[in-house]
């Protein structure tokens, strides 16, 4: 097993000095790779502990089964990343770019990806799991996201333009001010969502989706309706 720690590779050939330590299981631990370019290593089952990888490029790597925690990944680029089974636990990716990586049973749990880039995912996102995470700002814009189940999560002023969603389930979740315009919602269950504004500007964006009866009485005021 190899073990760096406390390395700042930064501003150096990160991506020789890596690729000559991923034959046996890897181990970052508060090590420093701020712009670095690691694109198309094979770092499956790293494990990734309060590194700081703001602005890198990991283009392409394999990631599956990776364990990556805390530490910061501010505008690092996942595109087209296998991510399968890799597991996020208190990571700032804030501004993270997941362009056609695959999330196969992939799992964040108290992160921050606050404007983070989730469109075009690859894999069932009925097999994500998304926890006490603040989505603040993502966008996930026409992202294929069926089935998919969020938890005590924050997506205020979300991006969800033409996403599919149906058949997802958010609970715990803030929704507020959200774009939800094209939206595929039929059967999302939406009772366990806080939909702040979408009730007050346009409720019609939520047809087809599951909603509790206090949340369809706030629709019925927000129409001019009254319910006797």
């Amino acid at each position: 097993m190899n073990v760096l720690e406390e390395v700042d590779f930064s501003g150096s050939d990160a991506r020789a000095k890596i690729a000559a330590l991923t034959g046996e299981m890897l181990t970052l631990r508060q090590c420093g790779f701020a712009g670095a370019d690691l694109s198309d290593l094979d770092l499956a089952d790293v494990v990734i502990d309060r590194c700081t990888f703001d602005d890198a490029v990991l283009r392409d790597c394999r990631l599956d089964d990776a364990k990556i925690t805390g530490g910061s990944f501010l505008r690092t680029d996942f595109s087209g990343v296998d991510l399968t089974m890799a597991v996020f636990e208190n990571v700032d990716l804030s501004q993270a770019r997941f362009n056609d990586a695959l999330l196969a049973e992939t799992r964040f749990t108290g992160c921050k990806m606050t404007g983070a880039d989730l469109t075009s995912l690859r894999g069932l996102a009925v097999m994500l799991t998304i926890e006490d995470c603040n989505l603040q700002l993502a966008n996930f814009a026409e992202a294929k996201l069926r089935g998919v189940h969020i938890t005590g999560s924050d997506l205020t002023e979300a991006d969800l333009y033409r996403t599919d969603l149906r058949d997802a389930v958010f609970t715990g979740c803030k929704l507020r001010e959200v774009d939800l315009s094209e939206t595929r919602l039929r059967g999302a269950d939406l009772r366990g969502a806080d939909l702040g504004g979408i009730i007050a500007k346009d409720p019609r964006q939520l047809r087809g989706a599951v909603i509790s009866p206090a949340q369809a009485a706030d629709i019925c005021r927000a129409l001019g309706l009254t319910v006797i």
